[in-house]
């Protein structure tokens, strides 16, 4: 009997599986190429817009502005602009947000959408979340009133510098939510992932994300930045989606600047 011609079945080539520990590195390392371009961004546009809001500056190489009497002032004066503010952050959010999808959809293939939690959430667990970002917000709110100076100095000068409230929202409240949560609730969290368990994960995202925003005083870190960070990790990890933290980071970004231009006696 002659051998049968049919072609014999390849066993299918393996798949290199990255151990757990460079994944881990390899995430950790593009979380740090994002946040350095973003701060780089926001470093070169924050110069741009001294210089072009300062008369006597204007014309001046940026290479040149900071040996210049005065820049320094002026650079801190404009820090707590709401409209610098929203102009920086949507152009250095959006920069890092390129490199940062650009990079992780390199390094993670078709499994990106899965690793960032790009999916929508269910509706119910959604909706779910939502109700207790409401009852989280209102206590916090509560602990504001009872304890007025959490209101902050920062905060009062930036929105009562604020021109265009819509250009301020999308500026300081959308797109910071959406880089924001990306990048630690996304990328971070992810990378975390492939080494700890969800609890040490969310709580080290948590602390990183507090640090980052040092411009606010410390018992609003403690009392408001970091509760928040911890509540977005569980919405972000609980319903597999980074959408929900985004709705929600955003929702509370929002209220930061809407509820003074409502309620501004209780402010």
């Amino acid at each position: 009997m002659e051998p049968s011609s049919a072609p014999e079945k390849q066993a299918p080539e393996p798949r290199f599986i990255r151990p757990p520990g460079l994944e881990m590195g390899n995430g950790l390392a593009i979380f740090s190429l994002a946040f350095m371009v973003f701060s780089g961004a926001q470093f070169f546009l924050m110069a741009s817009r001294v210089r072009s809001l300062t008369p006597d500056m204007q014309g001046i190489p940026l290479a040149s502005l900071f040996s210049i009497e005065g820049f320094a002032e002026r650079w801190e004066a404009l820090s707590t602009n709401g409209d610098v503010i929203a102009f920086i952050s949507l152009w250095a959010g959006l920069a890092g947000l390129v490199v940062l999808l650009g990079i992780t959809a390199w390094w993670k293939g078709p499994r990106t959408v899965q690793f960032l939690g790009l999916r929508p959430p269910a509706l119910k667990p959604f909706l779910a979340w939502c109700g207790f970002f409401l009852v989280v917000f209102i206590l916090l709110e509560a602990l504001a009133y009872l304890l007025p100076d959490m209101d902050g100095s920062f905060m009062e000068q930036v929105i009562a510098s604020i021109t265009s409230r819509p250009m301020f929202l999308l500026g300081a409240a959308l797109m910071p939510a959406i880089y924001e949560e990306l990048l630690f609730r996304g990328l971070l969290l992810g990378s975390l992932r492939h080494m700890l368990d969800k609890h040490s994960a969310i709580a080290i995202t948590a602390g990183v994300f507090t640090f980052i925003h040092m411009q606010y005083d410390w018992y609003l870190l403690l009392l408001q930045v970091l509760p928040l960070a911890v509540f977005l990790g569980y919405a972000r990890a609980n319903t597999g989606s980074i959408w929900t933290s985004i709705v929600l980071h955003f929702a509370n970004n929002a209220a930061s600047v809407l509820l003074p231009a409502l309620f501004p006696d209780a402010v």
